[in-house]
């Protein structure tokens, strides 16, 4: 039996610590994953199969999430993540990767898209908006007092309704249900509270206009928390960019249907063989 291989760590100059793992095939394209608001690396494990053989991978996590450290001050705010992941890749020497992100993730990539726009091959960011706008905000704060008064289970019971496509969430909820516990009660109540709270007040609309590389936004038809008017709304703010909408797909397409996702990414990236009309 293969052992599992054992985490690895990145020091920043702050100190803060951020778990991460390469895998992939070292002779291909960087491609780094950027995982949603309250998860971890885990999130990826559907689509990693499916691009290990065509990329070299960065998966890791952010403050606050899976394994990597949970600074006490708070918020995290995405221009934070972003920085740190920036810093991450400099570190690991890791030039012209490819974004693909979920989410929060997505939101990271604009951040890292518009600070460093000749950096990227391109990007693929699914459930992707340009700011935290007022209903998002209500959202967000709710989601932090469920899991302040109530722990993950009461949090993952507000949250789940927009998280996930309707069947796949009837046919999933209780393993969904479990992986969240886990995921966000693993460490200290304060990492996931920072990473809820780091979302208020975000807006990269004005700055996206600056964005060269080419960029992909795929979103679920069935998206309640990003939904797709909103997503294209970002789409038309990004010059030459391609909006996708994907149906019978909620908020989290990597993770509900991975093989449709991976066959998306590689034909945007132009690696794949011709497939099948989905």
């Amino acid at each position: 039996m293969t052992p599992r291989p054992q985490p690895t760590f990145a020091t920043l100059a702050n100190g803060v610590k951020l778990h991460y793992r390469i895998q992939g095939d070292p002779s291909k394209p960087w491609l780094v994953l950027l995982n949603g608001l309250l998860s971890d690396t885990t999130m990826w494990a559907g689509v990693l199969p499916g691009l290990a053989g065509r990329f070299r991978i960065l998966t890791f996590d952010s403050r606050g999430q899976g394994r990597s450290d949970a600074p006490e001050q708070g918020p995290y705010s995405t221009a934070l993540l972003a920085a740190e992941a920036w810093e991450l890749m400099v570190i690991l020497g890791i030039e012209k990767p490819w974004l693909v992100g979920l989410s929060n993730g997505s939101a990271m990539s604009l951040e890292l898209l518009s600070d460093h726009p000749q950096s990227f091959a391109g990007a693929v960011l699914t459930s992707s908006v340009a700011c935290t706008d007022f209903a998002m905000g209500l959202k967000s704060e709710h989601w932090a007092h469920c899991l302040e008064v109530g722990g993950p289970l009461m949090q993952f019971d507000a949250v789940a309704p927009f998280l996930w496509g309707d069947r796949f969430l009837e046919a999933r909820h209780g393993v969904l249900r479990a992986y969240h516990q886990v995921v966000t009660g693993r460490g200290p109540t304060h990492g996931p509270l920072h990473q809820i709270r780091g979302v208020l007040g975000w807006d990269i609309r004005n700055r996206l206009s600056g964005i060269s590389a080419p960029v992909q936004l795929l979103c679920g038809a069935e998206d309640l928390l990003t939904p797709p008017w909103r997503c294209l709304e970002t789409a038309q703010l990004i010059p030459h960019s391609r909006f996708e909408l994907v149906a019978g797909i909620g908020h989290s397409f990597p993770v509900e249907d991975p093989k449709a996702f991976v066959r998306r990414v590689l034909n945007y990236v132009g690696l794949a063989q011709p497939t099948e009309k989905e």
